[in-house]
């Protein structure tokens, strides 16, 4: 038997208690998956499928939208301090972020407690990395590539799962044959004219999406810079 002083037993609570962030589950589930019966997932009635191009697809629309710190924290605090999220063993509010399932710009609900959970910022797979995977289907929805429908279920079915999925591929690939290998390489879309973009477009951001900005300065600053201005 080991014994230890009153000082190395709290020294090795505290390690314990710093890794039960990342090792922390739910079931079978991992903790940087949510909790499925807490948190299924939500969507903003607000936004469908005929009206994207006019919502998540414009620069800055889910800034409109996103619910106060005072919410969203408050929420934090509440649902880790009881079940399931409790099984963290963490209470430090800046070890997680209170994200959306479905984020705001895939057509996820704001508010609803059911769309939002507290997701740890350290550990594998953490929020940084489902921040990719939100990134890329929005570009995907707002090119046209999916359906907004699809993406909504694939990333509140498993975040993670998608992230592999359409991380790791590129949106759209042709096959090119040469008599020593075959080698995948990105089509090139079509532009598209000025004459078919939403009214009151300024500019197409380089992910597919549109800003309505009155001036060329800072237009698409978060959607990887500008493709093209309205001539």
């Amino acid at each position: 038997m080991i014994f230890r002083s009153k000082w190395e037993s709290a020294i090795l609570l505290s390690l314990i208690a710093m890794v039960l962030p990342v090792s922390a589950s739910y079931g079978s589930s991992p903790a940087y998956l949510p909790n499925s019966a807490a948190t299924p997932g939500a969507i903003n009635p607000a936004v469908t499928q005929s009206n994207i191009q006019s919502t998540i697809c414009v620069s800055g629309f889910t800034a409109t939208i996103r619910p106060p710190a005072s919410y969203t924290t408050r929420l934090k605090i509440q649902q880790l301090s009881s079940s399931p999220y409790s099984a963290y063993g963490d209470t430090k509010t800046s070890d997680f972020e209170e994200d959306h399932l479905i984020s705001l710009e895939l057509g996820g609900n704001p508010t609803d407690p059911k769309n939002l959970w507290p997701e740890p910022w350290n550990g594998p797979n953490n929020a940084h990395v489902k921040d990719k995977i939100e990134n890329k289907l929005h570009s995907l929805v707002c090119s046209g590539a999916l359906p907004l429908a699809t993406a909504q279920n694939e990333i509140a079915t498993n975040w993670y799962a998608a992230y592999l999925k359409y991380e790791s591929t590129t949106a759209s690939t042709v096959s090119v044959t040469s008599p020593q290998k075959t080698v995948v390489a990105p089509s090139t879309p079509t532009p598209a004219t000025s004459a078919s973009w939403p009214a009151g477009a300024t500019a197409k951001c380089n992910d597919g999406t549109y800003s309505f900005s009155a001036t060329h300065r800072g237009s698409c600053s978060r959607h990887q810079g500008v493709e093209e201005f309205k001539q």
